[in-house]
């Protein structure tokens, strides 16, 4: 398991590079689409977390499902500090 991270990321990496050779050297439209869905989902998915928390009401407890959805952004408090902060500053804007 220590290994598929790693492997994630080169992998990751490796796509990144190859879809920006397809939209630099041969402009194709579809390469552009694409880079476009990897920036702007993962953000709308980080930034969709405030509004599910107030959605869901703060005197209430977080149903599973919600835990479910949500489960990738626990690993923030395990990285850098700064990260950390901005992301407790946005859930404070939603009242959390």
């Amino acid at each position: 398991m220590s290994i598929l991270l790693p492997i994630l990321a080169v992998s990751f990496a490796a796509f990144c590079v190859w879809l920006t050779v397809r939209i630099l050297n041969r402009r194709e439209r579809w390469a552009k689409w694409t880079l476009a869905a990897l920036i702007v989902l993962p953000t709308l998915y980080v930034l969709s977390t405030g509004p599910a928390l107030w959605l869901w009401g703060g005197d209430q407890k977080i149903p599973e499902w919600l835990f479910a959805i949500y489960w990738p952004i626990r690993a923030i408090p395990d990285g850098p500090d700064l990260i950390e902060d901005a992301f407790v500053w946005y859930l404070d804007l939603w009242g959390h």
